[in-house]
């Protein structure tokens, strides 16, 4: 009996466990569970981030390129400036020295005429000079540009009006003509450099939204870490607790078969003396009850 009573506790205390592992293992699948789906949705926001960091990268690329190629096209403009700037120096040289050749003495009007074109022709030099050695502002070189146009139209129309000689007025236009382009490209550098530094502000800016979007992204990389970590931690144990169950239940299985068994001998036992009790009453002629009576004709006995 004292074996039977063990028996029981033994499979009660088994059955109590397996109770408690089905709670634990509800928790851990619970937890992972939620874990899990955090770290997806800290993973589609990382990645969300990413891709805008991409299309910044794109976009600060692409203004590069186009700053570069501003940048470029003032370097090769500014090139052309100078060698239109040399050769309009040339120009002016020789004119002086055709003019000292000739050693032409003016009279009257011709000679105030020709004296306020050498003033003009100073004005003009003093400000391209200024122009190729100052540091301006894009407006006060647009200004100094219009200047030069003007100063060069009133020099050339009084070269006309004083009647100088043909190679002069050759040299004239070609001056004319160079300082125009000159001029011309004055406002295509300064345009130029003005779009090119727009393009490098907006690419310094795309790449300050970058390194702050990264921050974000490493942010969610970490709190993605976190989770996925806590998340297979979670598994771990879910897993250990699954197999301690499975364990436990073939344990379970086993003692309730092997109580099965003995309850099956003890009744079987007890079955055996009733049938033998009763036979013994049947050889020695005494009176069987009903119940003795069927056990025998059950066991074979009468």
């Amino acid at each position: 009996m004292s074996n039977a009573i063990e028996d029981k506790d033994a499979t009660v205390d088994l059955v109590v466990t397996l109770g408690k592992l089905e709670e634990d293992i509800k928790k851990l699948r619970s937890n992972r569970n939620e874990h899990n789906l955090l770290t997806k949705e800290v993973l589609s926001k990382r990645n969300e981030v990413n891709k805008e960091i991409q299309e910044l990268l794109d976009k600060a690329k692409d203004c590069m390129k186009k700053r570069d190629g501003l940048n470029q096209n003032v370097k090769d403009k500014k090139q052309g400036r100078k060698n239109l700037q040399e050769k309009l120096l040339q120009d002016k040289n020789t004119l002086e020295e055709i003019v000292e050749k000739e050693k032409i003495i003016d009279k009257g009007s011709i000679r105030k005429k020709r004296g306020a074109m050498i003033g003009l022709s100073k004005r003009i030099d003093k400000i391209e000079w200024e122009l190729q050695t100052s540091v301006l502002k894009p407006e006060q070189e647009k200004e100094m540009i219009q200047i030069l146009e003007k100063l060069s139209e009133q020099a050339n129309k009084l070269a006309e009006e004083v009647h100088i000689t043909t190679k002069q007025t050759e040299l004239w236009k070609r001056i004319s003509s160079a300082q125009k382009e000159i001029n011309v490209l004055h406002v295509q550098i300064v345009d130029s450099a003005k779009e090119s530094q727009i393009y490098h502000n907006l690419m310094n800016q795309h790449f300050h939204e970058v390194n702050n979007l990264r921050k974000t992204a490493n942010d969610f990389h970490k709190n993605f870490i976190t989770n996925k970590k806590a998340a297979d931690g979670y598994h771990k144990d879910f897993l250990s607790k699954v197999t301690k169950k499975n364990e436990l239940r073939k344990q379970l299985k086993s003692a309730q078969q092997e109580h099965r068994k003995k309850i099956k001998e003890r009744i079987k036992s007890s079955i055996e003396k009733n049938v033998k009790k009763a036979y013994d009453k049947y050889q020695a002629g005494d009176n069987l009850s009903l119940d003795e009576f069927r056990l025998l004709v059950e066991n074979g006995m009468i």
